[in-house]
């Protein structure tokens, strides 16, 4: 079966002080922020609805291009489920966060370098290293 999520990857701050915020969630994981598409709802809406959602921000700027896509697959329920997940940038003016508990159990606003050692999944940190990549070459 195949599953498809959006999501943003946060970013304050300038070229010479960048902090990402990463959410650690309910399963206990940490990365970028996501979800699933509600009916009629494109990417871009998604990835904008489910960020405001988990982390309470909604002054942000979210760029429709470039986005980032991560690849994975897992078991639920005994079934195979190959996952895709397409991250959009998004430049927020505050760092204020308002955790939607449900779903989010604790953020954090680090630097690259220790977003890389907090994402707990390889999938989620290849596809970040092509975000900073991207970053450092603007």
């Amino acid at each position: 079966m195949k599953d498809e999520c959006f999501g943003i990857v946060p970013i304050f701050g300038n070229e010479a002080d960048t902090l990402f915020l990463l959410i650690q969630h309910q399963a206990g994981h940490w990365a970028f922020p996501k979800g699933h598409a509600n009916p009629g709802e494109s990417s871009a809406e998604t990835a904008r609805r489910e960020f405001a959602e988990e982390t309470g921000i909604s002054d942000f700027e979210m760029l429709d291009e470039p986005n980032f896509t991560e690849h994975y697959s897992f078991l639920k329920d005994r079934e195979p489920i190959e996952k895709t997940v397409t991250y959009f940038l998004g430049f927020v003016n505050s760092m204020e966060v308002v955790l939607q508990v449900e779903e989010v159990q604790n953020y954090a606003w680090v630097s690259g370098e220790e977003a890389v050692k907090l994402i707990t999944f390889d999938a989620n940190r290849l596809m970040f290293e092509e975000v900073k990549a991207y970053l450092d070459g603007r």
